[in-house]
């Protein structure tokens, strides 16, 4: 897999886009940027929880990306992602989101991701079949003991 993230940015309304005038912190060697210039050249991405990045991917600067989405193989994500949609394309475009608003919130309340080892181990059969609003329900009184 060939994933970029986090590349930096170049200013679209600045004279030049040349980092020359912005950079630095890894300007060329006769670097022109004003240290007062506000400017922000990188920014944080953030990636949630399972999550599936096809190859070759590229998020760039700034970029959520919601848990359990979907980005298809050579997207280029330019804007952030919501939970569990799938995205795709250049730039990525939301295609389609993989459950119901109801499904999508259940899982969140859940937070299954923080689940302990153990906890996960004794739940595995629900992680193995098609989720509908029912299993889930199932899963949710499973885990609060009162199966």
């Amino acid at each position: 897999m060939n994933f970029k993230s986090g590349l930096g940015q170049h200013p679209t309304k600045f004279i030049s886009t040349s980092p020359v005038f912005y950079s630095k912190k890894y300007a060329i060697k006769n670097s022109l940027a004003n240290d007062k210039s506000s400017f922000q050249e990188y920014e944080k991405v953030v990636i949630g929880n399972d999550v599936w990045i096809g190859a070759d991917v590229i998020v760039m600067d700034g970029v959520t990306i919601g848990n359990g989405a979907i980005i298809a193989s050579k997207s280029v994500v330019v804007r952030d992602v919501p939970n569990y949609a799938i995205v795709g394309g250049v730039p990525g475009n939301i295609i389609k989101y993989r459950f119901s608003k109801e499904i999508i919130n259940a899982l969140e309340k859940l937070e299954w991701w923080n689940w302990n080892h153990e906890k996960l181990k004794k739940s595995k059969s629900f992680f193995t079949q098609e989720i509908t609003l029912e299993s889930i329900q199932k899963l949710i009184e499973f885990n609060a003991g009162t199966k």
